[in-house]
């Protein structure tokens, strides 16, 4: 919560003017930057909820797991898990699509200043969410469902 959560607390608000700046400028002649902006504003809005829930309830649940292993409390748990590892899965996938019609981030040599800084930080964002969704999947939730 405090790297990566914190990052997307910070980057998702700074970023979004600008995604919506370079559409807004050069959509009508590069229209893939009208589907970055969607998929830029699609991925923003679940990764806020996913974040918000996480820290608000999901990890709540794995530290009540730790302290009251009970059979009830494993199964919430293993809910919780899929849910968030398919939320994860869903935000791999914008992801992806995002580097596909962004050419990997390479912005048209002709790029202002503005449509860099926006592929810039679009491929520093899928680093972190891709390091983020890791650490979670293959370290904390399997941590967290062992059975004691």
């Amino acid at each position: 919560m405090n790297n990566h959560h914190r990052f997307l607390n910070v980057e998702l608000p700074l970023l979004s003017p600008y995604v919506t700046k370079v559409m807004r400028v050069h959509g009508e002649t590069q229209p893939h930057l009208v589907r970055l902006h969607m998929l830029f504003f699609d991925l923003k809005t679940e990764l806020e909820a996913h974040n918000w829930k996480e820290e608000t309830t999901d990890f709540k649940l794995i530290l009540e797991y730790e302290q009251n292993p009970t059979d009830e409390n494993y199964m919430k748990l293993n809910n919780v898990v899929g849910e968030l590892e398919n939320e994860h899965s869903s935000a791999g996938d914008i992801l992806k699509e995002l580097r596909e019609i962004t050419n990997d981030y390479i912005p048209p040599k002709e790029a202002c200043g503005t449509y860099r800084l926006v592929y810039q930080r679009l491929e520093a964002l899928e680093a972190d969410t891709f390091q983020h969704i890791h650490l979670e999947n293959n370290i904390l939730f399997k941590r967290a469902i062992v059975r004691n």
